[in-house]
């Protein structure tokens, strides 16, 4: 696989993610439109990690104040 695509797979994941239809399945599209079979599973475990690695880091001051303190309004808002 060419960085390229991997960067290309990655930002279909990114811009997917939070859209109400599944971003693996417009991951595997992606796959074929590449014409990747080896990739799989792995490919799509790392893009995935790297959503969530990116909602932490975004999220970081949110999940804080609820470790901090986590009988507040706002947990039981959520």
């Amino acid at each position: 696989m060419d960085w390229l695509q991997a960067v290309i797979l990655g930002i279909i994941q990114g811009l997917t993610e939070f859209l109400p239809i599944s971003s693996t399945g417009h991951l595997f599209l992606g796959r074929k439109l590449f014409g990747l079979e080896e990739a799989g599973l792995f490919l799509d475990t790392m893009l995935h990690i790297g959503t969530f690695i990116a909602l932490i880091v975004f999220y970081k001051d949110i999940l804080l104040k609820l470790i901090k303190k986590p009988f507040s309004r706002l947990t039981l808002l959520l």
